[in-house]
């Protein structure tokens, strides 16, 4: 019982927290997070980071809809999860200072999204063949 006022506590409190700090509103320090574990934008004749995560994780018929889709619904808390293992979760919250509530809530947001934008700016990154054929 008095676990459970204690948790109840902890979590109100960090509630109030991430509400007084806007947290959830901050989304830049998160996606150079998102951006440092999904290394650099891919590259044709380079494997992706990205596609090496999401073919381990099962996910890859997901990263290619979000890759393909314009304002794709938010990821799901599983498909975070299997994105992600714990430890990177937990050091994506410390390094941003988010809760872990939040850091779930923004993820599911913003996972979608970076991976969508990585996949557009990858055609705009010019390869040996259009430099040599300019």
């Amino acid at each position: 019982m008095i676990m459970k006022i204690k948790d109840h506590i902890t979590s109100a409190a960090t509630q109030v927290g991430d509400f007084l700090t806007f947290a959830k509103q901050d989304e830049s320090g998160l996606l150079s997070v998102i951006n440092d574990i999904l290394g650099p934008v891919p590259q044709p004749d380079h494997p992706s980071k990205l596609e090496e995560r999401a073919s381990a994780a099962g996910m890859i018929d997901v990263i290619r809809y979000w890759q393909a889709t314009d304002k794709a619904p938010p990821a799901t808390e599983e498909e975070i999860r299997q994105f992600f293992i714990p430890s990177e979760l937990t050091s994506i919250s410390d390094q941003t200072g988010l809760s872990e509530d939040a850091t779930m809530s923004m993820l599911r947001e913003l996972l979608p999204r970076s991976v969508r934008r990585r996949a557009t700016n990858a055609c705009l990154i010019p390869t040996k063949a259009t430099i040599n054929n300019v």
